[in-house]
């Protein structure tokens, strides 16, 4: 029981290390500002369930991190998840979501006025535009 435990975490861990990998290579090598926020989207989930892993205890059973009068104390203390990753990734979670419509209403308003949301012709119009003047 334990070994098999022992073995799924590893693999999950290894899984989302490899789409945080994933993460940073889209976001470094796709030019289109829509994918780069989907991106960005995978490599923070990852983040986020590594958090939530870093946790989590390979103990059984696994208590909530809320105290009950029929456990015992000494028995809570080992069985229960730490609430701290909970915590920071709920405040994650928000920050990641604000980011997002902050990052998406900018690939809206490149749309808008430019007609592309590709970076590299974004990068040329604005270099034009600064060159020109106002």
């Amino acid at each position: 029981m334990m070994e098999t435990a022992q073995f799924m975490l590893t693999y999950t861990v290894v899984v989302l290390f490899a789409m945080m990998v994933l993460g940073i290579y889209g976001v470094v090598t796709r030019p289109n500002m829509i994918k780069k926020v989907i991106m960005l989207n995978i490599m923070g989930d990852a983040i986020n369930m590594l958090f939530i892993i870093i946790g989590y205890r390979l103990v059984y059973p696994v208590f909530p991190p809320v105290y009950e009068k029929h456990v015992g104390f000494r028995e809570f203390l080992s069985g229960a998840v730490d609430p701290l990753p909970q915590a920071l990734v709920l405040t994650a979670v928000v920050i990641g979501m604000a980011m997002n419509i902050l990052l998406v209403t900018y690939a809206i308003q490149a749309h808008r006025l430019y007609g592309t949301t590709d970076v590299r012709d974004l990068a040329d119009v604005l270099g034009q535009e600064r060159r020109e003047g106002p």
